[in-house]
C-alpha cells in the first residue's frame, strides 16, 4: 500500500457512523389506561385549539377491529383471537399514523402504536407468535421514528385500580362488563406496568412527555397540556 492509500484508509476509518435523526412530526398523542378518558381528553382539546384533526383509536363502522375485540375479551381461544386483534391493529395504527402525522394542522391522536407492544405481550400467549409480533412492531417503530416523526407530545394518563373498575363500568361498554371478570388479571398486569413501560418508551424513542393523573378534572388536565405544549414552541 503506498502513503496516498494508506492515508485515504485512515481517513475513512475516522469518520462518523452514519446516525439516523429522530424527527417531530406534527402530532400529540394521548396515552393511557383502557377507560381512563383518553378519547374524552382528546376531544376537549380539540375544542380548544384551533384547526387540529382528531384520529380515533376505533372507528366505529369498523366492523372488523369490533367484532376482535370482543372475541379477545371472551377469552374463548386466545391463542387464535390475540395475535390476530394485535396484528390487526398495529397495522391499522401505523397507517393511520403515517397518513396523519404530518398534516399541515396538527393531529391528535387518541392512543398510538407505541403502546401497542405492551398489549401484545400480554395478549399473545404463543411465545414464538410474540416474537414474529415484536420484530414486525420494532419496524414499524422504527420507520415512524425516522422517517414519519415522534409525537411532539404524549400526554400519559394515570391512575389506580379503584379509578380504572369506576370509569370502566361507568362508561358500560359490553363485552368490557360481561367479561370483567375472565380480564380481571390482564386489567390489573397492565395497569401495574403501564405507566412505567410508557415513560421507558418515552425516554427511549426521545418523545416529550407528561404524566396527568385521570382523576384530576377535565378542564385542568386540558390546562396541563396546552401548557406543555406551549413550553415545546
Amino acid at each position: 500500500m503506498d502513503f496516498k492509500n494508506k492515508n485515504d484508509t485512515i481517513t475513512q476509518k475516522k469518520k462518523k457512523p452514519n446516525f439516523h435523526r429522530i424527527k417531530i412530526s406534527n402530532s400529540v398523542v394521548v396515552g393511557g389506561m383502557i377507560a381512563f378518558g383518553k378519547s374524552t381528553l382528546v376531544n376537549e382539546l380539540s375544542k380548544s385549539m384551533e384547526n387540529v384533526n382528531v384520529i380515533s383509536e376505533l372507528e366505529e363502522d369498523d366492523v372488523l377491529a369490533n367484532l376482535l375485540l370482543e372475541k379477545m375479551y371472551e377469552r374463548s381461544n386466545s391463542i387464535i383471537y390475540g395475535p390476530v386483534f394485535q396484528l390487526y391493529f398495529v397495522l391499522q395504527r401505523f397507517e393511520k399514523f403515517k397518513r396523519n402525522c404530518n398534516l399541515d394542522n396538527l393531529s391528535i391522536f387518541d392512543r398510538s402504536i407505541f403502546e401497542d407492544w405492551l398489549f401484545a405481550h400480554e395478549n399473545i400467549v404463543r411465545p414464538s407468535v410474540f416474537r414474529y409480533y415484536e420484530s414486525l412492531w420494532k419496524d414499524i417503530s422504527n420507520e415512524l421514528v425516522y422517517e414519519h416523526g415522534v409525537p411532539k407530545l404524549y400526554v400519559i394518563l394515570t391512575g389506580d385500580w379503584e379509578l380504572f373498575k369506576q370509569r370502566l363500568f361507568e362508561r358500560n361498554r359490553k363485552s368490557e362488563i360481561e367479561n370483567f371478570d375472565k380480564n380481571k388479571l390482564y386489567f390489573k398486569k397492565l395497569l401495574s406496568i403501564y405507566e412505567e413501560y410508557m415513560v421507558s418508551v418515552c425516554n427511549d424513542f426521545g418523545i416529550q412527555y407528561i404524566l396527568i393523573d385521570a382523576n384530576k378534572p377535565l378542564e385542568e388536565k386540558v390546562k396541563l397540556v396546552l401548557t406543555k405544549l406551549a413550553s415545546l414552541n
